[in-house]
């Protein structure tokens, strides 16, 4: 576990949740508020355990889902949530740990880290074992020396009614291309961190210059093909963006490896070899093949309007 020897030694007793926490939307950020509060209450300090990549990267990797968070990202998250960097712990989830049952991964909270009180997520696991309700989870924590309770589910309300919100809703979200939907379960914009690199510059000889991005950790869940608003932030900067995600199939074919390139608004400059984060907001259209290069032309014009008239929300 990537966590300080200070933590071992320093005293302080410690009310945690464990989870994956990936994209740390509003039911992770409900989650930590109860935290805190149950934590202030019993004088502890509060402690976020997460892993940097999926569980099941080891238990299954054929399965294990795109992620929407990387540990960097996941870390500048919590901290806008409220946890501090040292009140955040990576385990490292290896195949020790994956057989590790419930009473041993708990004892080991307990006697290594001085966690003394554990806040259940909704429908989280601990241990081996699959078939253990509330009950059996309290009186095993109890046994170690560790008070649980289990957290109340979180519900988003959309148009008065009450949604669940789970990181793998907000995936599938993305992937189908519902940006506003994944956002709003997020509670923040959806982005992307990767590299500026060389391209062909098709876009610059149509008048549309575009910063080509390489893509980032392979693990890193990519939105559906189609035209994107999104803020570009380079060197600082915050710029709008209008992004294509795909083939481009007008000037590549269909069969092309996909990318993502980026049109800043109103921007002129040399970024090549430098990080973009984009920030993503709304869906204009699909990816579309065009019968000529002046039908492309046309069709981005268009869509740099709109991407100029689409307001950011704060």
């Amino acid at each position: 576990m990537g966590l300080s020897e200070k933590m071992v030694t320093d005293g302080e007793r410690r009310a945690a949740v464990v989870g994956m926490f990936d994209g740390v939307h509003l039911g992770h950020r409900f989650l930590i508020d109860t935290l805190k509060k149950e934590a202030a209450a019993r004088g502890m300090v509060p402690m976020v355990f997460t892993f940097p990549f999926h569980p099941l990267s080891v238990v299954n990797p054929a399965i294990a889902p795109k992620l929407l968070s990387e540990p960097v990202e996941k870390l500048s998250l919590l901290v806008e949530a409220g946890i501090s960097v040292n009140q955040t712990g990576f385990i490292v989830f290896d195949e020790e740990l994956r057989h590790l049952r419930a009473s041993e991964f708990l004892g080991m909270l307990h006697e290594r880290y001085n966690v003394d009180f554990i806040l259940r997520g909704f429908n989280n696991r601990f241990g081996t074992e699959r078939d253990l309700t509330s009950e059996d989870y309290r009186r095993i924590a109890a046994d170690c020396g560790i008070e649980l309770m289990d957290a109340a589910c979180f519900r988003h309300s959309e148009d008065n009614e009450p949604l669940p919100v789970s990181s793998s809703r907000i995936r599938e979200a993305l992937a189908t291309g519902y940006i506003e939907q994944a956002n709003l379960m997020s509670g923040h914009p959806y982005s992307l961190t990767g590299t500026v690199v060389g391209g062909k510059r098709l876009g610059r000889t149509l008048g549309f210059p575009t910063a080509n991005i390489f893509p980032p950790h392979p693990s890193k869940l990519i939105p559906a093909r189609g035209v994107y608003v999104c803020v570009a932030t380079v060197d600082g900067h915050r710029r709008k963006a209008m992004v294509n995600i795909g083939t481009r199939p007008t000037v590549d074919g269909p069969h092309a490896v996909p990318s993502i390139e980026a049109h800043i608004i109103d921007f002129e400059g040399d970024i090549y070899g430098k990080d973009i984060t984009l920030d993503f907001y709304h869906r204009l259209r699909d990816e579309i093949r065009f019968s000529s290069t002046d039908e492309l032309a046309s069709q981005l014009e268009k869509d740099r309007d709109s991407t100029r008239q689409f307001s950011i929300p704060r």
